[in-house]
Parts: C-alpha cells; structure tokens; sequence
C-alpha cells in the first residue's frame, strides 16, 4: 500500500475544484511546492495567483516555496487576462493582477512543458 500519494479524485470527492496539480512535500512534510501543470482541469494562470494571494493572506514564508507552471505562462499572460471580468469573493481584480506579476517573477518560479 502507498500512503505518500492522494488522487485528485478521492480528496474531492466528486467536487468542483478550482484547479489540479501536485503538492511536493520535503522530508519534514513542508510543502516545498505546487505544480499547476495538470492534465484533467486544465488550471488557467488565475488559479496560480489565487494560490499566492491567498498565501501571502495567511502570512506563509513564500521565499523559498516553488511554483511549477505551464510553460506557455509568463508575466505577459498576466498583463492579457481580463481580471476585472473574474469575480472571486474576497480578492479584487488589481490584488490578482499583482500576485500574478509577483509569481512569475518569483526566483522559485519554474515552468514545466504543458500536459
């Protein structure tokens, strides 16, 4: 039996989630990182910046934390969403805007080939 892998399926049990990925744990059980390159739900760039604000919301250290994307994300995608169009209650278009901006040219920012 593995008791280091939890499938997107089981976690959610059926639910809408807003994104997919995988969490990458250090020996410690930190969480060393999240790569939002998934195959199944497709995560656009906003999930990533949600991700971050809410992060920096609850006072994580982000200066060591790693940020895997789709290697077709870049700080222009940032600049070509329509944030004003995204309505996620509790986070304000130019707050998503920035976290963008801020992950994509974080030093632990990391792009992995699209799945």
């Amino acid at each position: 039996e593995k008791y280091d892998i939890v499938k997107h399926s089981g976690l959610m049990a059926g639910r809408p989630a807003l994104s997919g990925g995988k969490a990458y744990f250090g020996k410690n059980g930190a969480v060393w990182g999240i790569n939002f390159s998934s195959g199944h739900y497709r995560p656009d760039i906003q999930a990533v910046s949600m991700m971050y604000q809410w992060m920096k919301n609850q006072e994580f250290n982000l200066t060591s934390f790693h940020w895997v994307g789709r290697d077709s994300w870049s700080t222009e995608s940032c600049e070509k969403k329509d944030w004003e169009r995204i309505q996620i209650p509790g986070y304000t278009a130019s707050e998503l805007k920035q976290a963008c901006r801020d992950v994509t040219v974080n030093p632990t920012w990391m792009l992995k080939d699209d799945v």
